[in-house]
C-alpha cells in the first residue's frame, strides 16, 4: 500500500504550512495544490486518506472536488475550509460527502483536534502489527526522576533578588513568539468575525471598508493591550515577594 497522503487545495501556501505543522510527527505524505484542477491530478493512484480544501478555489471549488474525490476514494475524509466574508454551505457539503468545515484562520491545535475529532488516527493504516505478549518476571517500578526545569535560556534570563536595579533581560522571541500567537488566534478570529458579521449584507465596497477599519482598529490595540497585560502580570508577581526581600 502506497503512504498516506494529505492533501491541501488552497492558493496560500500559509494554509499548507499550518497543516504540514498540525500533522507533524504523523506517518502522512503532505501534497499540496492550488485549484481543483491541480487537485484532481495529483491523486491519482495516491492512498488519499484527508483533503483540507478551500470552498473557493481557482479553476473549481471545494464542494464538487469533495464530491469526485470521493467518488473514487469513499474512505477520503474532506474537510472544506472558508475565511473572510465566506459563507459555508452546509446542505450542499452534506451532498457531497464532506467530513466537516474549518474557519481560517486556524491555530495548529484547533486544526489537528478538528480532524482527529471525525477522523480518528490518520496513519494508523501504517502502524505495524503488535507482537504478541512476552509473560516476563514482574521487577519493581524505579522511582520516578523529576523531569529536567526548563532551561532559563529559552525563555528569560533569571532575575535576581535585586532584580529592580539591574537591566531588562532578554527574552527568546522564538519561544515566546509562537506562544503568543496561538494564544491571540484562539479568540481574535471571534472577535473580528462578530465585527464583520453586520457587513456581510451591504455592498463589497463598503464590506472593503469595514474589514480595513477592522484591520486598523486590531493594529492599534494590539500595543496597549500588550503592555496592559506586562503591567498586570509583573504587579501580581511583586504583590507575591515578601516585603523582607
Amino acid at each position: 500500500m502506497t503512504e498516506p497522503t494529505l492533501l491541501v487545495v488552497d492558493p496560500n501556501p500559509a494554509t499548507l504550512r499550518r497543516a504540514e505543522e498540525a500533522f507533524a510527527g504523523m506517518d502522512l505524505r503532505v501534497q499540496h495544490a492550488r485549484d481543483a484542477q491541480e487537485a484532481e491530478a495529483r491523486v491519482e493512484g495516491v492512498n488519499l486518506v484527508l483533503v483540507l480544501a478551500s470552498a473557493s478555489l481557482p479553476r473549481g471549488n471545494g464542494y464538487d472536488l469533495a464530491r469526485s474525490l470521493r467518488s473514487r476514494s469513499p474512505s477520503t475524509s474532506v474537510f472544506l475550509m472558508t475565511g473572510g466574508f465566506e459563507v459555508y454551505n452546509r446542505s450542499r457539503a452534506e451532498e457531497c460527502g464532506v467530513a466537516g468545515h474549518l474557519a481560517k484562520p486556524f491555530t495548529v491545535s484547533a486544526v489537528r483536534d478538528a480532524v482527529l475529532a471525525v477522523t480518528g488516527p490518520l496513519d494508523a493504516a501504517r502502524a505495524p502489527v503488535p507482537a504478541p505478549p512476552v509473560a516476563v518476571p514482574h521487577t519493581p517500578a524505579p522511582p520516578p526522576v523529576a523531569p529536567p526545569p526548563v532551561s532559563a535560556e529559552r525563555v528569560a534570563t533569571f532575575l535576581p533578588r535585586d532584580y529592580k536595579d539591574v537591566p531588562v533581560v532578554a527574552v527568546d522571541a522564538s519561544v515566546v513568539g509562537p506562544a503568543l500567537e496561538r494564544a491571540v488566534m484562539e479568540v481574535l478570529p471571534e472577535v473580528v468575525e462578530a465585527v464583520l458579521r453586520n457587513a456581510l449584507g451591504t455592498s463589497p465596497a463598503f464590506r472593503s471598508l469595514v474589514s480595513v477599519a477592522v484591520e486598523e482598529a486590531v493594529r492599534a490595540q494590539l500595543p496597549a493591550i500588550a503592555s496592559r497585560v506586562v503591567e498586570d502580570r509583573l504587579a501580581l508577581l511583586e504583590s507575591t515577594i515578601p516585603s523582607d526581600r
